[in-house]
């Protein structure tokens, strides 16, 4: 006998119901990470991100335990559409405490004995999160997140679960520990890049007569969900110096870390960090002269080191930033001036800085580079540009090797506190060039029709939509109506050149279902209406 079928449910619960748990657990069929990007509201972004859905990229979960041997449910799953938000300070993590309200959709799919079985499940859901403290106005604001408690269970009368109850989060002893960076792109809104740990346990009992009758198990497993991406880095294009090649370091471009951010460490107490965002930029007294390391050129210079630093642990709270003054000299290989791609090894030789009578650190002193026993060799690719006036690409990074040494101020938070510590993590400076060599690094009409595809089609819940790009762009995707009228924006943000899917649920911006019909799904790019294709919804 067929088992496919679709269950709605519109109980909403101050808890977390067992099914939004498992749309934060399973996800083979949604898989794809999507850019989140978020207004901004009052320096930062109030959380969690509307708009954007939870997925988890890599990792496929399925309820085994109970079943037959072999056999196993494979769950793929949207957490998103978050309503009836409520923010408030404090939490485990002292910063933020957000409970809301969710839609999750919900794809079961079983195997082995339960080789046909098919549920697709719409709920309303309920969790708590909570953040911790984050600078308002800071251009990155990363700090700890925690999903505090999940827990819930489908209302009676399921046709195949007796039973499906879901305990998850730190609360009940399974830690459930993330992370979110906010990241200000220009003109002022902000890229979301945000995730969870989740263990959970799932306990489940199937109804009489039906396709998991007589079966009962319980789950414990962990699953990494994910919103957002990292921030791409921004191109760096710097103007030719009069000799075929560019002056280095990159005037007008800072250097950052885009998934990893210092640690200060030693001399905290245990389970206390200070963590520390850092941009390295304002280049300024360069003066350049052959020779070096590496056999090309030796570059002096000073520098702004920018320092975001968010305390942990017993520091929970704590927030500076701080502008350091740095020395540097970098080493660079050789290259051919006038060839059109410049690409040779570099080499972070020195860099120091020193603050003092702060009215936290009596000494903070950052110290990196081979030439203090701290290895930080990198690479410099430089691409020419086909733009007037004759500019160039510049892909750059470090892998720095740091101490960060301090001394607390008396009568201060970090008061008789002392510590030295020493990482490494990869400093980058733009990205590598789009197309071909000598094509513009500046955004073009999109000369050519992109050809958008929707799978499944017809669709009932929801389908994938795939494209690829010629060149990093910008790009929004749109559903309209037969009548003409835009009924959603499924994304409005910079992508990367390549192939790019988006999942469309079929509801409108409100989060209501639309009716059966036909859809006309639209690509602009670069402000230019580039493709379009039709899609069918079914109920």
């Amino acid at each position: 006998m067929p088992l496919s079928r679709t269950v709605a449910s519109s109980s909403t619960r101050r808890y977390l119901t067992a099914a939004s748990v498992l749309a934060l657990l399973l996800v083979p069929a949604l898989s794809l990470a999507l850019p989140c990007v978020q207004p901004d509201s009052m320096g930062t972004v109030r959380l969690p991100p509307a708009g954007c859905g939870y997925l988890s990229p890599q990792d496929v979960h399925r309820i085994i335990d109970g079943l037959p041997p072999g056999t196993t449910i494979e769950i793929g799953a949207e957490h998103r559409f978050f309503t009836n938000i409520v923010n408030f300070p404090g939490g485990s993590l002292g910063g933020e405490v957000e409970r809301f309200d969710s839609h999750v959709l919900l794809q079961m799919t079983g195997t082995g004995a339960l080789s046909g079985f098919n549920r697709t499940i719409e709920l309303n859901a309920g969790c708590e999160t909570h953040t911790g403290p984050r600078i308002s106005g800071a251009p990155i604001q990363s700090f700890d997140t925690d999903m505090f408690m999940m827990q819930g269970q489908l209302p009676p009368g399921d046709p195949d679960f007796d039973l499906l109850q879901i305990t998850a989060g730190t609360s009940f002893g399974m830690p459930s520990p993330g992370h979110t960076t906010l990241t200000q792109l220009p003109g002022g809104n902000w890229s979301v890049d945000s995730f969870f740990d989740i263990t959970y346990r799932i306990e489940f009992s199937g109804t009489p007569g039906g396709p998991l009758s007589g079966m009962s198990g319980s789950t414990t497993g962990t699953i990494r969900m994910q919103a957002g991406e990292p921030t791409p880095i921004p191109p760096c294009t710097v103007v030719d110096n009069g000799t075929g090649t560019v002056d280095l370091p990159p005037q007008g471009c800072g250097y950052v870390s885009p998934t990893q951010l210092h640690q200060m460490i030693d001399g905290l107490p245990p389970g206390t960090t200070i963590q520390v965002a850092a941009e390295h930029r304002g280049f300024a007294g360069v003066s350049a002269t052959p020779g070096g390391a590496l056999g090309g050129e030796i570059e002096n210079f000073q520098s702004t080191l920018q320092l975001l630093l968010t305390g942990t642990g017993e520091l929970v709270g704590y927030e500076r930033q701080i502008p350091m003054e740095i020395e540097c000299e970098t080493h660079t290989g050789p290259r051919i001036p006038g060839e059109p791609v410049q690409s040779f090894d570099a080499l972070m030789m020195f860099a120091q800085g020193q603050i003092g009578g702060d009215p936290d650190f009596q000494s903070l002193q950052i110290t990196a580079g081979d030439g203090f026993g701290l290895p930080s060799p990198g690479h410099t690719t430089l691409t020419r540009n086909a733009t007037a006036g004759g500019t160039w690409n510049v892909d750059s990074f470090f892998d720095i090797t740091y101490n960060i040494a301090f001394v607390g101020a008396p009568g201060g938070p970090l008061g008789g506190l002392s510590g030295s510590t020493i990482g490494t993590l990869r400093m980058q400076c733009g990205q590598p060039a789009a197309g071909p060599v000598g094509a513009p690094m500046i955004d073009q009409p999109h000369s050519r029709e992109i050809a958008l595809a929707n799978r499944p089609n017809p669709f009932s819940p929801g389908t994938t939509i795939e494209y690829r790009l010629e060149q990093s762009s910008n790009v929004s995707l749109d559903v309209y109506d037969v009548g003409g009228h835009r009924v959603r924006n499924l994304l409005d943000a910079r992508l990367a050149m390549g192939p790019h899917a988006m999942y469309w649920d079929g509801r409108d911006d409100s989060g209501k279902k639309l009716a059966t019909g036909v859809y006309f799904i639209k690509i602009s790019v670069n402000g230019q209406v580039a493709g379009s294709t039709k899609a069918t919804m079914l109920k």
